[in-house]
């Protein structure tokens, strides 16, 4: 993975570099911008596959450089730095599509966690593209052997051999939901799932895509999140029991992930359900 970082402080852009490299080699940081220009200059010459940008900078600002590398490179993921706190920033960077939000001074685990969410998601893209071209390929060589060699008898044969795959698909789909509402709380992956039902990851990230309309990871955690929700009501669990009842062993990340999905963290949303 290719990324940019952004920042009008050079001791900022050393740092996070630093930081990045320690924890995530496998990443290459391909250049550093300081201010919004530079980093639209560096956008269209280096193609990153993820810029992290700082909001408040001299010139053009990170929501600035955002809006106008956006409308040439629709693929490229941001990750946003902020000294500020506040709802109206973190409200405009994500009318741009933008997903990730930290907080300066920047701490390390934040910094890798999201690193990491946003490097899941362009390996799932990338898995999507490669899956498309094999696909379409595989079609077009098909096309090609009927066109040219088979009787037109044989087509409607063809036909209902495509309905049989679509139909399968839908029985693979409706076998993976249902192993995933059976085991959320446990440690589940898109890995252990695709193997559940015979597919390769990289297929079975696609296919769940198109079929459900959300990512694997996106419906996973929506569905760990709503059974939290409902436990919460009783005041009989603690939130550290919901916690891993709901299938996170983390009680610090599975309060951001709570907080980023409903807006309240769990100990508020309780409050004002209970109450």
């Amino acid at each position: 993975m290719r990324i940019i970082i952004v920042d009008d402080e050079a001791l900022e852009r050393k740092g996070l570099s630093k930081m990045i490299l320690e924890e995530m080699p496998e990443i290459s940081i391909v250049g550093d911008a300081r201010n919004g220009r530079v980093a639209m200059e560096l956008a269209d010459q280096l193609a990153p596959d993820v810029m992290m940008m700082d909001i408040k900078m001299p010139g053009i600002d990170g929501v600035q450089a955002v809006k106008e590398i956006r409308k040439k490179h629709k693929k490229i993921k941001f990750i946003m730095v902020s000294a500020f706190n506040t709802f109206e920033y973190a409200k405009e960077v994500m009318q741009q599509g933008v997903k990730e939000y930290i907080l300066k001074p920047s701490r390390k685990e934040d910094v890798i966690a999201a690193l990491r969410r946003v490097q899941a998601e362009v390996q799932e893209e990338r898995a999507e593209q490669m899956e498309q071209l094999r696909l379409r390929k595989k079609y077009q060589k098909a096309l090609s052997l009927i066109n040219s060699e088979w009787p037109e008898k044989n087509r409607e044969l063809l036909d209902r051999n495509r309905s049989s795959d679509y139909s399968h698909i839908k029985i693979m789909m409706e076998k993976a939901v249902d192993y995933i509402e059976q085991n959320f709380k446990e440690a589940i992956t898109l890995e252990k799932t695709a193997e559940y039902v015979n597919l390769t990851p990289f297929y079975f990230s696609k296919i769940f895509k198109e079929r459900m309309g959300v990512t694997f990871i996106d419906y996973l955690t929506e569905l760990r999140i709503n059974y939290a929700k409902e436990e919460m009501k009783s005041p009989e669990k603690s939130l550290k029991e919901i916690c891993f009842d709901a299938g996170y062993k983390d009680p610090n990340y599975f309060c951001r992930v709570f907080k980023k999905i409903t807006g309240d963290t769990p100990t508020e949303y309780r409050h004002k359900h209970i109450n």
